[in-house]
């Protein structure tokens, strides 16, 4: 079998880059081939340069450079369809997040779905197609692993705010994963590359200096709260609450006896939904002492007044029982038909849909067997309820008024 000389590859690399390959991997595979078509022609009894001269002759007068030409089309076409895709993606990850975000201002529905889009787009298709786009245009060993560690730590930071916003698990963890690539691996191999390469000036300083200070204020405002704050914050929106709800109950009674003795109104109407509203109220305040005495039988209701007010830290992280509260005569089933029941008489009231927040943990409240949940969770999201069905009230009786005066 004939082989080549190392002086004969040479000469065949020396004559493919003549003729205008400049393409590295190309140059290697017609190298190759080119040897193989000599070999062949010099085992038929042919001359290692007849057959260098009928091998190169093949492929015409300017054919290897229009393999080169035709090579770099290819690979430009398909990283433009790329670059397309990933713009379009981008776009729409962006978008999707904006209005997620006005939506859950507005409190409209659909939020959750805009977030959740909006995160699985920018994580799991932009970010890896710009990843891919850099890697094509072949920036070297030490850009590429610096821009996957860098690709690898910004999906995994924006994942967990995703996962922070809808109170998903392993929020924290994928967050302080995706800050430890980013500033301790990516951010050093960055610097690394641009004083390696002499580029360490304003345009290679300002994105590091951004992106520490940026990283360095969501982790300030995530992590280092002082607990004493987040118990104070805890105690203070439980007492809002609870002071909302006694006043708007208060402007009520206000409310009633201002219009009951007009004769221009339906009084048994507004009796009936009054008394809804009350019953929604009282059965509520049972609920909720339900859930407490499921775990603390044996306090006084007076001791748990005073363990509510001077040490709600560890009162609102008492577990309490789920199933006390799932009866369907005197708890949640029941709550909710009564809720259900007034919305209906607000409609045929004012010919408009009560807007009625409802938390999605009810619905594991009532669907959970023999579990326990924080009272915190519990305690704030019927005492919530309630307040909305009591504000809604409050609107309604100054609608009843404003036909009074």
């Amino acid at each position: 079998m004939v082989e080549l000389t190392e002086q004969n590859i040479s000469e065949i690399e020396v004559l493919i880059e003549a003729r205008g390959v400049e393409m590295k991997e190309l140059s290697y595979d017609l190298v190759d081939h080119v040897c193989c078509m000599i070999e062949t022609k010099m085992e038929e009894g042919k001359s290692y340069t007849s057959a260098l001269e009928e091998s190169i002759a093949s492929f015409g007068k300017n054919g290897i450079r229009n393999i080169q030409e035709e090579t770099t089309f290819l690979l430009t076409k398909n990283i433009l369809a790329m670059r397309k895709t990933m713009h379009i993606t981008g776009i729409t990850a962006a978008t999707l997040l904006l209005l997620g975000s006005i939506f859950k201002i507005q409190h409209w529905p659909g939020a959750a779905l805009m977030y959740v889009l909006g995160g699985i787009s920018l994580c799991l298709l932009f970010m890896p197609l710009f990843l891919a786009v850099r890697i094509k245009e072949k920036p070297g060993k030490l850009s590429t692993i610096s821009n996957i560690v860098g690709m690898l730590g910004g999906i995994a930071l924006c994942l967990g705010i995703l996962f922070k916003i809808m109170h998903w698990p392993f929020a924290s963890i994928l967050m302080n994963s995706g800050g430890v690539l980013l500033i301790l691996i990516f951010l050093p191999l960055y610097i690394y590359q641009a004083a390696k390469t002499r580029q360490l000036k304003t345009s290679t300083l300002v994105p590091i200096i951004v992106a520490v200070a940026g990283f360095s204020l969501m982790f300030s405002l995530v992590r280092l709260q002082s607990s004493q704050n987040v118990r104070t914050s805890r105690g203070n929106y439980h007492n809002n609450i609870n002071q909302n709800t006694e006043s708007t109950l208060n402007l009520n009674t206000l409310l009633i006896s201002e219009i009951e003795n007009d004769s221009t109104i339906n009084q048994n109407v507004v009796n009936n939904i009054n008394q809804l509203a009350l019953s929604i109220n009282n059965l509520s305040d049972d609920i909720n002492w339900k859930f407490i005495k499921s775990t603390l039988a044996e306090y006084t209701d007076e001791e748990i007044k005073n363990k509510e007010s001077t040490d709600f830290e560890n009162f609102s992280n008492t577990m309490g029982m789920l199933n006390s509260i799932q009866n369907n005569e005197e708890g949640l089933p029941q709550l909710f038909k009564l809720i259900d029941e007034y919305k209906t008489a607000y409609t045929k009231i004012t010919g408009a849909e009560p807007n009625l927040l409802i938390n999605n943990n009810f619905e594991y409240y009532l669907d959970t067997q023999s579990d326990m949940f924080a009272f915190r969770f519990v305690l704030r999201d019927i005492n919530l309820l309630n307040l909305q069905i009591q504000q809604l009230h409050t609107g309604l009786l100054q609608y009843y008024k404003g036909k009074v005066s």
